[in-house]
């Protein structure tokens, strides 16, 4: 006689030990009658379907949670902050230079000519330890961080002190001026805003580690980088915190910023594309090891690295939800053979490659060309747009700092203390100019006058 399956009333063969329909251990003791076996199967058939209907509305469940979430979180990323105190910038006015490679976006670029400036020293001044940071020129004065624990004040035209403001440590980060404030970061940590007339603290805000970072002002708001991996973003005027972003890296770099976004580059060696008006993440993108910062022209994002690639991104990409980890598992497919080819990575426009190359610094935009120097002496000129090589000029040795250019004249220096001229059209050398030591900052002109410094630590004014 068969045996009926006490879950779901499924006659079975009397040998069997398992119900052939919900696979439930037979009791052989139970004999199946017609009225129990059509009984059972009713009321499991009953059961299985309110079993559906609550699996589903988990499952719808679910996925209105999820739905909701991801719009929240939207949402959230996507709301502004409100209004900082004030809307100055470090944007230079005609002469000036006012921060690290001139402006915001860090094209390094004044228009104008060079002509009448011949590689002579017009003044000197000297202290006894290197000077690492690019001096700020703005109006009739120059402001300039050093390796001997000073912010300093110098008459642009005499080379003569004009304050000074004693700091805990050497001084890496260049300074910005924007308004009536000089802004500065400092190795215990600090951001700091000075009066630009007499040298007084207006505010510090406090990091949680070093600060070699220079900062760029924009639209009221200070953006500097620390060696605690986040980005801040400070009101210019109180030194409150608006925001700060959290990278996977050290900060050394420089952020450059246009009307959208802050990119900046973290020392697990991402460049970081971050939202100014909400503070959160727009896109990242995996680079080599690289010593400079980027630099915003247009719709692109300029970055050099140590394994020889100047790279151009389209900073108006964005990176979707999951989209890194959908790349990082085609990356996989690939390397399994799965597929026949490598995910791009998002906003990747051009790439210039020259193997055996290290570049450093930070590249110059003008001339729809961009200006980087590698550790080799030679300073490339490429094509904006498409990343083909224009020319290229080979110096002594080893180029120490970013480009800069005035009008269709591009300055560098090198280890070997020369201050090159080139023609930013030809390449061809102008004039060079020999320091007492290696140079050390980026050339700074401002008002017919060409500024740098060297490790020897000497500040020279040039015409």
């Amino acid at each position: 006689m068969n045996t009926s399956c006490r879950i779901c009333g499924e006659e079975n063969s009397p040998e069997a030990q398992y119900c052939s329909n919900c696979r439930s251990r037979l009791s052989m003791d139970e004999v199946a009658t017609g009225e129990t076996a059509a009984a059972r199967r009713i009321g499991f058939l009953a059961g299985a379907g309110r079993r559906r209907v609550i699996l589903w509305a988990v499952a719808v469940a679910i996925v209105i949670v999820t739905g909701g979430w991801i719009g929240y979180a939207n949402l959230v990323s996507a709301r502004s902050l409100p209004p900082p105190s004030s809307d100055i910038s470090s944007a230079p006015v005609a002469g000036d230079w006012p921060m690290v490679q001139r402006e915001p976006a860090h094209s390094a670029f004044a228009a104008g000519g060079a002509a009448e400036l011949a590689g002579n020293v017009k003044w000197r001044f000297e202290i006894d330890t290197p000077i690492f940071s690019s001096p700020a020129a703005v109006g009739d004065r120059l402001y300039v961080s050093t390796g001997d624990k000073r912010i300093l004040a110098l008459d642009a035209v005499s080379g003569d002190l004009l304050w000074e403001h004693t700091v805990l440590g050497p001084v890496n980060s260049s300074p910005a001026v924007a308004g009536d404030l000089v802004y500065v970061g400092l190795r215990d940590g600090r951001v700091l805003a000075l009066n630009r007339e007499t040298g007084e603290k207006r505010w510090d805000f406090q990091t949680a580690d070093l600060v070699y970072s220079s900062p760029a002002v924009y639209q009221g708001v200070v953006y500097i980088g620390s060696w605690d991996s986040r980005l801040y973003a400070l009101d210019a005027i109180t030194g409150e915190e608006r925001w700060n972003y959290l990278t996977g890296g050290h900060i050394t770099s420089d952020p450059a910023v246009n009307q959208e976004v802050t990119a900046v580059i973290s020392q697990d060696w991402y460049l970081n594309l971050i939202d100014l008006a909400t503070g959160k993440h727009r896109l990242d993108f995996k680079l080599a090891s690289a010593s400079g910062s980027p630099t915003i022209h247009g719709r692109l994002v300029f970055v050099a690295d140590e394994r020889g690639v100047v790279r151009a991104i389209d900073w108006q990409e964005r990176e979707a939800r999951f989209e890194k980890a959908s790349r990082r598992l085609k990356t996989q497919l690939f390397a399994f053979g799965l597929t026949d080819s490598l995910p791009s990575s998002k906003g990747f426009v051009w790439g210039f490659r020259r193997p055996g190359e290290r570049f450093v610094g930070t590249p110059a935009v003008a001339n729809e060309t961009v200006y980087a120097g590698s550790a080799s002496g030679n300073l490339y000129a490429l094509e904006e747009f498409t990343g083909e090589l224009v020319w290229s000029f080979a110096g002594e040795s080893r180029i120490t700092t970013s480009p800069s250019v005035l009008g269709q004249t591009v300055f560098v220096g090198d280890e070997s203390g020369r201050l090159y001229s080139i023609d930013a059209i030809t390449g061809e050398l102008r004039w060079e100019f020999v320091a007492d030591d290696s140079i050390s900052s980026t050339p700074v002109v401002a008002n017919n006058t060409l500024y740098v410094a060297s490790q020897g630590g000497t500040l020279y004014a040039i015409e």
